[in-house]
Parts: structure tokens; sequence; C-alpha cells
């Protein structure tokens, strides 16, 4: 119990993939989650989760939790306040980040519930961003070529105008699939890359020499600290971000990296509040940015910045929620309350989740 009639829950949850997933960093068999459960007494429930690949990292994170629940200041309004509490109280870490983004999400879908709006009319959101363009990320590593494209072709009937696909280190290989992707995307600026962070500079100058499709983005070719060493190209930007923690280090992807396109993940930037704030700045210099997975938070997030990247719709982070609707006709997503408008796949938790006891 946090006080003032707002009741925490925490679970944990470990949930096998069937199939695993292949990315560029290998094979994934479980997603591992933190939920955070906000009640009130007049039945509203806000909900946020971080995941993990590891066990491991999903218990630190879930110690911190503990920790910042029982430190909080009464009701709903500390519990808003959990960011600002983690940078006081906490030795900044991924786990305590990943602490604070749960709960601080759960507690904003409260607020939005309590409201009757959603969480980005709470944050601002400009008027006409109530409808937002979104990429399937998705046609993974295990497919073949002939898999790929018909996979474009099921993403394309469902209205994406825009795919992510991963790649790996081979050079041929890479310009195969992104051949078959493009039997479907034949568009110029539909299809965008994701190296998972296993490429290094001298891969993506070597890639950049090769390709000729004009694409959305190449994402994470290169460790942050070295991402300029990626030679600036007439056709193809990069994109990168996700891994950042702080605004300082996104501002230096800005300004040393030279990157116009900026991915932030709320959970490792610690929470709604600082992917806003940092957002925000780095919209105002002039960088397009968007948002790394959660999708059902990141539409409210990017819907409050007056211009942005599209969504990344990608599901197999968190079984425990049923998939957003998916693009309209017009390959859009709407901005819906209340709160995040989350629809729980209680089964799943049913079945793998596990009270943690505070």
């Amino acid at each position: 119990m946090a006080g003032n009639n707002v009741d925490v829950e925490l679970w944990n949850l470990c949930v096998p993939l069937v199939p695993p997933i292949h990315s560029p960093k290998g094979m994934t068999t479980e997603t591992c989650l933190l939920l955070a459960f906000l009640s009130d007494q007049g039945g509203n429930r806000g909900i946020g989760y971080s995941s993990f690949r590891r066990s491991s990292d999903m218990d630190l994170a879930t110690a911190v939790a503990r920790k910042l629940v029982a430190e909080s200041a009464p009701g709903l309004a500390g519990l808003l306040d959990v960011e600002r509490q983690e940078e006081a109280t906490c030795e900044s870490s991924a786990a305590s980040r990943c602490a604070a983004s749960a709960i601080s999400l759960a507690a904003w879908d409260l607020a939005g519930k309590q409201a009757g709006v959603p969480c980005a009319d709470l944050w601002g959101c400009p008027a006409g961003r109530d409808h937002l363009e979104c990429y399937a990320s998705a046609l993974w590593l295990d497919k073949s070529p002939a898999q790929l494209t018909a996979e474009a072709r099921m993403h394309r009937r469902n209205n994406y105008r825009y795919v992510k696909m991963r790649v790996n280190r081979s050079l041929n290989d890479n310009l195969q699939r992104i051949a078959a992707v493009r039997e479907v995307y034949s568009e110029p600026r539909t299809v965008a890359l994701e190296t998972g962070s296993e490429w290094t500079a001298a891969i993506a100058n070597e890639f950049l020499d090769a390709c000729s499709d004009k694409l959305m983005w190449i994402e994470d070719p290169e460790r942050h600290d070295k991402i300029h060493l990626v030679r600036d190209h007439p056709l193809n930007t990069i994109a990168a971000g996700e891994k950042a923690t702080t605004a300082r280090e996104l501002h230096d992807l800005y300004t040393r990296g030279r990157l116009r396109k900026l991915i932030i993940d709320v959970q490792y930037v610690g929470g709604p509040v600082r992917w806003l704030e940092a957002a925000r700045v780095l919209n105002a210099l002039g960088a397009t940015v968007g948002a790394h997975r959660f999708s059902h938070y990141s539409m409210h997030m990017v819907a409050c910045l007056p211009r942005s990247l599209p969504i990344e719709m990608l599901d197999w982070t968190n079984p425990a929620f049923h998939p957003l609707a998916g693009p309209d006709a017009s390959g859009r997503l709407a901005v819906e309350g209340p709160g995040f408008r989350i629809d729980l796949d209680q089964t799943v938790i049913d079945r793998h989740g596990v009270k943690v006891q505070r």
C-alpha cells in the first residue's frame, strides 16, 4: 500500500517465447517482465512494465522497485514523482531506471484513467497529433528471402506502410534480404534496418557504398562513442539512441555523432518524464525523435512532439499485453485513452506471473 487510497502491486513474469526470436544479438528464448499495477478505490488501474532478457536483471530492478514504492510520498502524487525520487535516492543504474520507468508509466496510466483522457493529453499533445504513422518491426534473421517476402506482404495487407527488418554482418546476405523485402516495399524510404548494435563503422561504410536503395534509416550501426566514424552518405541516414541513458548522451549523439534521427527507449532513460524532457530539447534543436519499443506508451509520448519518426510496433517483449489494433487504412494509429488504453491478457499473468511480496 502506498497510502492515500492507491494500492501498488509488483509482479514478475518469465514467459517462454515460442518460437524464439532470432535477432542480430542472437536467439532469445524468453522475455522477463517487471509489472507494476496501481489501483484506486474507484476501480481504476494503472499498468506499467519494464522488460528484460535475463531474469537476474529483472530481479535487480524488482528490488529497487520495492524500495521506491516503500519510500514514495503518499498517494498518486508521490508515485508520479518516482523518477525524481530515483534520481535523489538511488545510485543511478540500469536496475534503478527500469524500476522507476515501470512505476512511473503505471502512475501516469492511472492519472489518465482518473481524468478520463489519453496520457498524451496530460503531457500537452499538440493539435493534430491524434493519429501517427507507424511501422511493423519484425522480419527476423531466421527467415529465408522467400519467407521475408511473404511476411512483408502480410504487413502490407495489414496497412503497414513501413517496416523494419533485421540484418547481420554479411554484406551479400543483407543485400539479398533487403531485395526480398523491397519486392513488396518498393517505394523509397519505406524499409529501415536494425543492426542490433552488431555492426562496426567499417561494416556500415562498406554497406553504404554498396547499397543503392533509399532506406528509412540504418539503426545502431556502431557504438555511440564511435558512431561519428560512420561516414555521411547522400542517400541514407543513421538513427541511434535506444541505449542512451541520459539526455547528455543523446545530445552528444546529435552534436558529435551528427545524428538527426534519434530513437529513445523509455526504460533506458528511466521513465516517460525523462523521455519527454530529452525528446523535446532534441526536437527543438532540429532532430527528429522516435521511441524504441513499448508501443502502447510510445505513441502517447511521441504524440507530444510536433514531428517524429513513426511508432515502432513490436509485441514480443510483453506477451501479457494484447497488441495494439494496428494501423487504419491510411497507415496511421489513433492515440486513444483513457490512460494508455492497455488491454491485459490475464491468462499470461495467471500462467507465468508471481506476485512480489513487499
